[in-house]
């Protein structure tokens, strides 16, 4: 699955949840949360973008969680938290960067442009990067995107290793075969 589409997917879940806030059982009768293989396998209609905003003032955020090189999220008071995709991947953005936003006004706005700056390592900024738009969210949606995000990273090591099994190593080994003397392939 393309890295737009798990996006796409996450983001539409969040939405959806927010938009569901007032919608909600007292906690005798309330649904357990949705897991992040739940929200992978239920894209959501058009209907669950209409809460997103273009602008954020600066005063309702406090800080800004980095969780991989496009998805970035904005915590305010409280349980206040904006999800923000951003068009394109930030090449050189990791999650213990701080962000230098160069912002025109008192509000942070879709297409403004920023740059992850390292907070410990003496390493370079990321590339400059653009913001998306803000979507309002809620803390457990927020932990199924991280975990969403952290399982798609395992998922590509592993598939990385299997493509690798299908070639021979450079010390001369081949990988195991079928009965039939054909090595095995990742499909």
């Amino acid at each position: 699955m393309a890295t737009r589409d798990l996006l796409t997917m996450l983001l539409a879940a969040a939405c959806l949840a927010a938009a569901t806030v007032d919608e909600q059982k007292p906690a005798q009768d309330s649904e357990p949360p949705f897991t992040a293989e739940e929200i992978l396998a239920n894209p959501l209609g058009e209907e669950a973008y209409e809460q997103s905003s273009r602008c954020l003032s600066t005063g309702k955020y406090r800080r800004v969680e980095i969780m991989n090189h496009q998805v970035l999220i904005f915590h305010g008071r409280g349980d206040e938290m904006w999800l923000n995709i951003l068009p394109n991947r930030c090449m050189g953005l990791q999650p213990d960067m701080i962000l230098s936003i160069e912002k025109r006004g008192m509000r942070l706005c879709a297409r403004d442009q920023f740059r992850g700056v390292p907070r410990f390592r003496p390493d370079a900024p990321s590339m400059p990067c653009t913001l998306g738009e803000f979507h309002p969210t809620r803390r457990e949606n927020v932990t199924a995107i991280r975990d969403a995000i952290e399982a798609g990273q395992k998922t590509t090591t592993v598939d990385r290793t299997v493509r690798s099994a299908g070639r021979e190593t450079e010390g001369g080994d081949k990988p195991e075969s079928d009965s039939s003397g054909r090595p095995y392939r990742a499909r």
